[in-house]
Formats: C-alpha cells, sequence, structure tokens
C-alpha cells in the first residue's frame, strides 16, 4: 500500500506526522484497560489450547496471549461496528476520517512487534539499546475470530502466531531492512493500513528486565503502559517479580472497549486492575 495518503505522512516532518496523528486520535474517546494474567491461570489455558494441537507445536506464553488478544479484540470491534452500522458517518469527524472505525471488513491483522536483538549474531552481546524491532503481520479472517473464543478456535490462531514468529531469522530481517532501502515510503505502510483496516498493535516487552532498572531512586515496583494511548493497542509486560505472570495493557474507541469488559472468556481468563 503506497497510496496518496501513505506517501503524503512518509513526506512530511516526523514532529508534524506525530502532531497530526495525536489530533487524530484525540478525536477518538480512547480508553485503556490493564488486564493481570497470573502463572498458573495461563499455563492452564495453554495446556487446554496445546490439546487440539499435534505433538510437534510447541507454543509459548506469548502464542497464546497474542491469539487471545486478536480475537477478543477482532470480536470487540465487530460488535461495536455492528452497533455503529445506523449511525451518520458525518455526525462525528472521526468517523468521517477514519470509516474503517465503523465498517466490516473480512480479516483482521494483528502487527506484531518482534525483537531482532536474539536473531541475529552478536546484536544481543552487543547490549543494543535502541529500538532494533520490526512489525510482522499475522492475517486472519473475520469469521474465524469472530465465532466464539474457546481453546479450541484459539488453537489454530496461536498456530499461526508460533509460526509467524519462528519466521524471523536473519535473512528474514536483511530482506525486511533491504524492502525499506529500496523504498522508505513503506515504512508508513502499517501505520496507514490502521487507518483503512480492522488491526491491531501488539507489543511484548515482558522479557526486558523492567524491574530491575534503577536510573537512581530504586529499582520500580510497578511498570506499565500510559493509561490511555490509541485504538487497537495492546502490549504484554512481566507482572511484579512477587506477583508473577504478565501484565497486559489495552486501548481501545470506548465503546469498543466496553464490548471486550463483556466478553466472558475474556474475563475468565485474567483480573482486570484498572
Amino acid at each position: 500500500m503506497t497510496g496518496p495518503l501513505v506517501r503524503w505522512l512518509a513526506w512530511i516532518s516526523p514532529k508534524t506526522r506525530g502532531m497530526l496523528l495525536n489530533k487524530a486520535f484525540s478525536l477518538m474517546s480512547v480508553v485503556g484497560h490493564t488486564f493481570l494474567f497470573s502463572t498458573s491461570r495461563l499455563a492452564s489455558l495453554r495446556a487446554s489450547v496445546q490439546g487440539y494441537l499435534s505433538s510437534d507445536v510447541h507454543l509459548s506464553d506469548n502464542d497464546i496471549l497474542t491469539a487471545l488478544l486478536s480475537m477478543v479484540i477482532a470480536q470487540s470491534q465487530a460488535e461495536y461496528k455492528r452497533d455503529s452500522a445506523s449511525a451518520s458517518y458525518l455526525s462525528s469527524l472521526a468517523s468521517y476520517l477514519f470509516p474503517s472505525m465503523y465498517e466490516p471488513d473480512s480479516s483482521f491483522v494483528t502487527q506484531v512487534v518482534i525483537d531482532t536483538r536474539p536473531r541475529l549474531k552478536g546484536l544481543s552481546a552487543a547490549k543494543y539499546t535502541g529500538n532494533s524491532v520490526l512489525t510482522r503481520c499475522l492475517v486472519n479472517s473475520m469469521e474465524s475470530l469472530t465465532s466464539g473464543i474457546t481453546e479450541q478456535s484459539l488453537a489454530p490462531i496461536a498456530k499461526g502466531v508460533r509460526q509467524l514468529v519462528n519466521g524471523v531469522d536473519s535473512q528474514y530481517i536483511g530482506e525486511y531492512v533491504d524492502t525499506l532501502h529500496k523504498d522508505l515510503l513503506r515504512f508508513m505502510c502499517p501505520a496507514t493500513y490502521a487507518f483503512t483496516k480492522t488491526t491491531m498493535l501488539l507489543s511484548n516487552q515482558s522479557r526486558l528486565p523492567s524491574y530491575k532498572a534503577d536510573f537512581g531512586n530504586g529499582i520500580p515496583t510497578w511498570v506499565s503502559s500510559v493509561r490511555a494511548f490509541f485504538p487497537n493497542f495492546s502490549s504484554i509486560m512481566p507482572a511484579p517479580p512477587l506477583t508473577g505472570g504478565y501484565v497486559v495493557y489495552i486501548s481501545m474507541a470506548e465503546r469498543a472497549m466496553a464490548k471486550l469488559l463483556q466478553n466472558e472468556f475474556w474475563m475468565s481468563t485474567n483480573d482486570m486492575l484498572y
């Protein structure tokens, strides 16, 4: 996708681009909530989902959480759009600028942020601290994600996540970088895609030593994302060491979030913190 919007967003300065995107997001009523997944509850869910796959597929916590987030956010968005279908597009500037918030899609894209450091020889040992990541898209049909969340329906989605992550090796990273160098406009494609399709951006930061970082005032007692970010964003972070498990943050349009909080399967897998 390198249409006029992509080219224009890539052409303007980063400062202007950030200001415009922040303004656009401010037009939407976005809320954020944080959920705690305990080690034992997630292990039980992973074991149940694993039972629907062949023995040669080994799922990680990330595979389960990514699949579950994809399904619950896709379902919440679909229900939200159905409820909004009768509303006038012109009644809201946000709905006019971002029709993807209201029009149904046949597919759902999970943009998975992947750390390249452990996949490049020597980079991890060099303790590179920059944002050495890339984004890879997992595409599922809306039908497969919105038919209801069960351990069985989660299984093929989680398997797809495992295959997606396994496919990112040094060769893939090299080709990814080469593609961006050949056409610098492509770095704006994922962001622009989010304006035209139903999608989610997911960043898993649970491997980072967040509770060991000391900037002069001691190690933190609590680490989390900001209270409200942009629509359909999720991050996975480590829970405090004495608690264990994962803290999952989600930001969505307010009415879509209301649908998520009514999802019985989702709410049974975690405890909402705030």
